[in-house]
């Protein structure tokens, strides 16, 4: 009988410990790809702009009809 709760309290620990485990590379995954998201809009912000700038740069040097 002892050995079978020392078994079952090894188990119950291994298991916790996996979740944590689990947990934290859920958490650092999930930081990653909200990192990536947040630099992708900046950059697409940033090229936008200026993309936004050149066409209308072009736009405006045109002659009304």
């Amino acid at each position: 009988m002892t050995h079978y709760a020392l078994v079952q309290a090894v188990t119950v620990a291994q298991e916790l410990e996996a979740k944590g485990f689990l947990g934290t590379v859920g958490k650092i995954a999930a930081a990653t790809i909200i990192f990536f998201i947040a630099i992708g809009l900046v950059v697409g912000l940033l090229l936008g702009y200026f993309i936004g700038r050149a066409v209308g740069r072009r736009q405006a040097t045109r002659t009304p009809s």
